[in-house]
């Protein structure tokens, strides 16, 4: 009972400030993804992997960058199309090769095998399948700097089983280390076509998302003071989920006064916190 009366104080507070959602809720929602120029470019050049079947890409970035919000989107918007077959491994911690060929597998709908020879195989045969059905494979890897080495052996096997085209397209994101993963096996390190850094967002760009997530939330106008947005934006270091998480302290603060903007006061007690 108390939970629902909190919730229901939350929102009549929330329409209060001309909103009829949170706008800094931390869960992803595709409806709150905002591509700043900075990580729209880095979207663009993803997918002309895809769509030019270039093969390996490496996406890096730091934490809350935006790294699985990106992999999500690629997702989202290839999932439905035709003549491409696209599959999403939220958490790529490969603890060998034969875990990763499995893990796979299963994503594009391969039957386990008891080997790793055999589990190849059936990988091998689906690609095989898939380029003479002229269809377009890729696989995306998320959080890949937490795989194992060894299981890059996956990924050498599957682009040495090649045509006059890339038969699979491997997009992997990951944090910075991820570079320190694939550099040692020169094998699979000469067959990155595209190495993408996801970059801190700039002050301009910072500040469009925050606005682009309160019109999403029902608000047209600012919610923060600038000082109070420069503060912000500098602590956050640029990172988008840090600035969302300091935008939502901010707001949790100011719900409980009957101010309608965010102030320098309100940030300062924040980043004070």
């Amino acid at each position: 009972m108390l939970d629902s009366l909190s919730d229901e104080w939350r929102v009549a507070r929330l329409e209060r400030l001309g909103l009829k959602e949170d706008p800094f809720k931390l869960s992803a929602d595709p409806r709150y993804l905002y591509l700043g120029p900075e990580h729209l470019a880095v979207y663009r050049q993803a997918q002309g992997v895809i769509s030019r079947r270039r093969g390996l890409a490496l996406i890096t970035g730091d934490m809350g960058m935006g790294k699985s919000s990106l992999a999500r989107r690629l997702y989202d918007v290839y999932a439905a199309e035709e003549g491409l077959d696209i599959c999403y491994i939220h958490t790529a911690a490969f603890k060998s090769a034969m875990d990763a060929a499995r893990q796979i597998s299963n994503a594009l709908g391969v039957p386990p095998q008891r080997s790793f020879q055999r589990q190849m195989e059936g990988l091998e045969r689906m690609m095989a399948d898939a380029f003479t059905a002229n269809r377009n494979v890729v696989v995306l890897l998320d959080d890949a700097q937490l795989m194992v080495a060894e299981a890059l052996e996956v990924i050498h096997r599957l682009y040495n089983f090649d045509y006059d085209a890339k038969v699979v397209q491997i997009l992997a994101f990951g944090q910075s280390e991820m570079t320190a993963l694939f550099e040692p096996n020169k094998a699979v390190n000469a067959r990155v076509f595209v190495r993408l850094v996801l970059p801190p967002l700039t002050l301009s760009s910072a500040l469009q998302m925050v606005i682009f997530r309160l019109r999403v939330a029902g608000r047209n106008e600012a919610l923060i003071d600038d000082d109070a947005f420069e503060l912000l934006y500098e602590r956050s270091g640029g990172v988008p989920r840090e600035i969302i998480r300091l935008c939502a302290l901010s707001t949790d603060t100011l719900l409980q006064s009957d101010d309608t903007v965010i102030s320098l006061d309100v940030v300062r007690e924040v980043v004070k916190a």
